[in-house]
């Protein structure tokens, strides 16, 4: 969230970059204050500078069809990312950040237990390992043996119950764990800080819509280390 001078507003931003053995390497940015449908295919083209849609490869009947070089998309839940990533990828993988995922957790704990028990935090515990080292179906699994206190605690539990059964396949941490994949959006949540908010949210800042425009466009520019237009 930036300042401007009609009030707070959301700055989008993504970060593109290679992963080899588990490192991200080579990151570049793109960011601005629009709507997904604006902001996707910017994303899409960076990544397509990026190679993301390189070929890799033939296969199929005569090796007629190409094979694209694998893309991860790695996020929270919000459905306009998965949505854009539908759009504007093929074959991918996509994985639900787990600190994301572990704002549920403790969110349904709290519900179930009380806010700041120890009983919640030895349930939140488990149910984070369970999720961590199973994947979401043992969560689910979990989930399904809990007797809810209080409808409050009920309508909280069949929310986060379905948070994680439409996501179950983004939460096959194991599985990603094994394959060297980032389950975590660190690369991203520090980029908004060290990008966007040191430079965009100093004490008495209020940003014109050009003015914030262009100078999130050069350190997004500057922090990918591309050279800027001419």
């Amino acid at each position: 969230m930036v300042p401007y001078r009609s009030g707070w507003h959301e700055v989008k931003l993504g970060v593109i970059g290679g992963q080899v053995e588990g490192d991200l390497r080579a990151l570049s940015y793109v960011g601005g204050r629009e709507p997904p449908e604006q902001f996707g295919p910017r994303l899409l083209a960076e990544a397509a500078r990026r190679g993301a849609l390189e070929i890799v490869g033939w296969e199929g009947p005569g090796q007629s069809l190409a094979t694209l070089r694998r893309v991860v998309v790695l996020a929270d839940g919000a459905v306009w990312i998965w949505n854009l990533a539908a759009d504007h990828f093929g074959e991918r993988i996509e994985i639900v950040d787990f600190s994301h995922a572990s704002e549920h957790v403790w969110s349904l704990a709290h519900a179930l237990f009380g806010e700041g028990t120890a009983m919640a935090a030895r349930w939140a515990d488990f149910a984070l390992i369970a999720l961590r080292y199973e994947g979401a179906a043992s969560l689910l699994a979990l989930l399904a043996e809990i007797t809810p206190p209080h409808p409050l605690a009920a309508a909280v539990l069949a929310r986060e119950r379905q948070y994680f059964r439409s996501h179950q396949a983004r939460m096959d941490y194991p599985t990603f764990h094994t394959q060297r994949l980032p389950l975590g959006s660190g690369a991203v949540e520090s980029a908004g800080k060290h990008l966007v908010q040191l430079r965009m949210k100093r004490a008495g800042a209020r940003w014109s819509d050009e003015g914030a425009k262009g100078v999130l466009a050069v350190r997004c520019r500057l922090a990918s280390d591309r050279p800027l237009a001419a």
